[in-house]
């Protein structure tokens, strides 16, 4: 896919995300969030994306800078993302947001006004709203930006079991969260994709067997300064 700007260019970007966590990883603007945005749909552009029967696919998505009303309950803005989520063929409702809630651990504070919750209970509730509706693939931009240390150990914890079971594509640029949660990392510099494949694979690059911040972030300099594409 390509996604041209006046003063950036997206791509060509030519990959395959699998089940797990894959860290999509790179400095600030390096096209991380742009290639999210067409990964979703919300930017047009050349290429396509298909699901592994060749489907153009309906991921979840929590962008970054992810907000709900604030006086609205947990439940009731689930409800709300149900009601437009929803077909002839597949009505969701009560059983989904008790399902979605129950999946990123909010189901005690169903009934709590959003404005009421913690940052990071708020991102996690960011995290339901896009598994309403079933999709396989989540898309999460810059998840732990502005998070304490105790909320991103949460919200990684909640990650990792998400990768059981889905495709979890995490935006970031911190070290920490790819050697927490990542099995495979894809590495976006100027727009062009200079690393892909899994996390040990990345950190030998630097010449280490340890997954630390450290040896990710030494060999992620290592990547983009060599400037090959993948």
């Amino acid at each position: 896919m390509t996604r041209a700007y006046p003063a950036f260019t997206l791509g060509p970007v030519s990959t395959t995300f699998t089940q797990g966590v894959t860290a999509l990883l790179g400095a600030n603007g390096a096209g991380k969030s742009t290639l999210m945005r067409r990964i979703v749909g919300a930017e047009s552009g050349g290429g396509t994306v298909t699901d592994e029967e060749g489907h153009e696919p309906s991921p979840g998505y929590l962008p970054q800078d992810f907000t709900a009303p604030k006086q609205l309950t947990a439940t009731d803005y689930l409800r709300f993302v149900a009601w437009c989520r929803s077909t002839r063929r597949r009505p969701l409702g009560r059983a989904d947001v008790g399902r979605a809630l129950e999946s990123v651990d909010l189901t005690s504070k169903a009934r709590s006004k959003v404005g009421a919750l913690s940052g990071g209970m708020l991102r996690r509730l960011g995290v339901a709203q896009a598994l309403i509706g079933g999709s396989r693939i989540l898309v999460l931009d810059e998840p732990t930006v502005g998070l304490d240390p105790i909320q991103r150990g949460e919200l990684r914890r909640l990650l990792k079991v998400l990768g059981r079971t889905h495709v979890v594509i995490v935006s970031t640029h911190l070290s920490e969260d790819v050697a927490a949660v990542a099995e495979s990392v894809s590495v976006l510099s100027g727009g062009r994709l200079v690393f892909d494949g899994d996390l040990a694979g990345l950190v030998q690059i630097a010449g280490r067997t340890d997954v630390t911040a450290e040896s990710v972030d030494l060999a992620f300099s290592r990547v983009v300064d060599s400037g090959v594409d993948a």
